[in-house]
């Protein structure tokens, strides 16, 4: 996982108790990724380690999950590349980007170029919204009507 702050922390702990057996944090700031990397071992009881982001990371082997949990790439800066040895993807490899606008960042279709299963941003805030409406309303809404209807505002 790429990133140490709140969208890394709670992706981290649900990550966690979903059961991963092992989370490699991948961080530019010590001691932001020590810290996630102590909250997840000591309170959410998984083994996560830290590794200092410097150049392009390498994806060791035996990756399953890579997600970008960092702000790389948010709109208005749609051509910032997270510092990642893009070879290094493989096809069988899930990859998570946390960035809705724009859906489809450099690591997705990277990672779509290289035959990954892909996660984009945009999936995340839909299900996001799908969850509060329903809790705040009662009411079921349509995610690809919602989907849609982000696609129309981010694309204009």
């Amino acid at each position: 996982m790429f990133g140490a702050g709140g969208a890394a922390r709670a992706t981290g702990v649900e990550l966690g108790l979903a059961g991963v057996a092992e989370i490699t944090v991948v961080n530019r700031s010590t001691g932001h990724g020590q810290a996630l990397v102590e909250l997840l071992n000591e309170k959410v009881g998984i083994k996560a380690n830290f590794v200092h982001w410097e150049g392009d990371y390498d994806l060791p082997e035996g990756t399953d999950v890579v997600i970008n949990a960092t702000s790389i790439g948010l709109f208005p800066d749609v051509d910032a590349r997270i510092p990642l040895n893009v070879e290094t993807l493989r096809s069988e490899m899930v990859v998570s980007d946390v960035i809705p606008n724009p859906p489809t960042t450099r690591l997705v279709r990277d990672a779509r170029e290289r035959g990954c299963t892909v996660l984009d941003g945009l999936g995340m805030l839909v299900n996001q919204g799908v969850i509060g409406f329903k809790l705040w309303t009662g009411v079921d809404p349509d995610p690809t009507v919602m989907r849609s209807a982000l696609e129309e505002v981010f694309d204009s």
